[in-house]
């Protein structure tokens, strides 16, 4: 009987194992993946944050460390999808970055384990300086001009880094004037009280050969009233505007035939309570010459850096409103000229109609009024990308 009973398990085990094979279940396959913003074994210039993100599943584990043992900080974003550095990468470092997800079903995908090098710069470069600066209030008229520390090759590397966020939606380009300095003007004068934020985040961006930005920077600052004043050689007249209405007419004497105070928009962009003027500064008669002059004038207002100025000049009231004998500046009188004086703003235009002569790019480094807009915009690196 023992015998007979064991016979049928033995037979049912047998029969079990061949429908079954008797193997073990394949483990189930993770849906999930991972990828690095920085590709494993790359050398790249340290200007955006990693990014490490999970594909058809989440992270669970993030850390990236910079030779040295030093953790790079992060945070998990798009419901833990994501991972993103909150501190700049170092330049001349190596980083591993070790990362693992998991799917919907909780099943680890593989680990992701890479490597790659931050660039060393073979030269450095920053912003040296904006105008308008951080807290300024200007007029209508004024550009935005940032300086750099050094020459930039790579100008649109550059430029896709720099950005003007007006409060006020405001149609406007940069215009490169020169290797070291990029212009953004308006595409019309500034809406009285916008406020602005320049920003150039150079920090890691290869400008060129190499020599790469370590800081970035910032600058905000804010339009102020809308004030003009349009000067007629012909009238000898200095006619002031404020919101659109004439509140003021100055007589006024211009440039001399030799020496014509030049048409086109000017802004005002310095203001001396007291200037030393030369005629040979600005390539004028040179001492010993006929119409040589060397003085100090009060209140004087400049609008170029070619040497135009508006300003008092007491020793020309007769001339003034009459005719033009001056060297190129706007002469007022004493009271007018004072007036002007506290009246303007640093950025409001100053237009000259009238001359023959006009100004251009080569009169200093506020010429952006005097190129027209369509071609402004083609001074700017990305032109072509737009």
């Amino acid at each position: 009987m023992r015998v007979a009973l064991a016979w049928p398990i033995v037979v049912g085990t047998a029969l079990a194992c061949a429908l079954t094979s008797c193997t073990e279940p394949e483990p189930k396959v993770s849906a999930a993946s991972v990828t690095t913003s920085v590709p494993n074994g790359a050398t790249v210039g340290p200007s955006d944050p990693l990014v490490v993100t999970a594909h058809r599943g989440v992270l669970t584990s993030v850390t990236v460390t910079a030779d040295g043992g030093t953790a790079l900080p992060g945070e998990l974003t798009d419901g833990g999808r994501k991972w993103s550095s909150t501190a700049p990468l170092e330049f001349s470092k190596t980083y591993r970055v070790q990362a693992q997800a998991q799917d919907a079903e909780r099943i680890p995908a593989p680990p992701t384990n890479s490597t790659f090098t931050t660039a060393t710069p073979a030269d450095e470069v920053t912003v040296d300086r904006t105008r308008p600066t951080d807290g300024d209030e200007v007029g209508v008229a004024m550009p935005i001009s940032i300086y750099f520390t050094k020459p930039v090759t790579d100008r649109a590397a550059v430029e896709r880094r720099l950005s003007v966020e007006p409060s006020v939606p405001t149609e406007g380009s940069f215009h490169w004037m020169a290797d070291d300095q990029v212009n953004w003007r308006p595409k019309d004068y500034w809406k009285p009280g916008t406020a602005v934020k320049v920003r150039a985040r150079l920090y890691g961006v290869d400008t060129g050969g190499g020599v790469m930005g370590t800081a970035d920077h910032e600058a905000n600052f804010r339009i102020g009233r809308d004030q003009r004043a349009i000067g007629d050689v012909n009238t000898h007249m200095f006619t002031v505007y404020q919101d659109g209405q004439e509140i003021r007419q100055l007589p006024a004497s211009y440039g001399r035939s030799i020496y014509p105070t030049q048409s086109g928009v000017h802004v005002a962009f310095e203001k001396h309570t007291s200037v030393r003027m030369r005629s040979d500064s600005w390539g004028g008669p040179q001492k010993g010459d006929p119409g040589f002059y060397d003085e100090v004038l009060p209140n004087a207002v400049r609008i170029s850096n070619n040497g135009e100025f508006v300003h008092v000049n007491g020793a020309t009231v007769w001339a003034q409103g009459e005719s033009n004998v001056s060297h190129g500046c706007i002469n007022l009188s004493p009271e007018n000229g004072k007036w002007f004086f506290d009246f303007v703003q640093i950025g409001d235009p100053v237009e000259i109609v009238g001359s023959d002569r006009p100004l251009t790019t080569a009169d200093g480094d506020i010429p952006d009024w005097t190129i027209p807009y369509p071609e402004y915009v083609q001074g700017s690196a990305l032109y072509q990308a737009r």
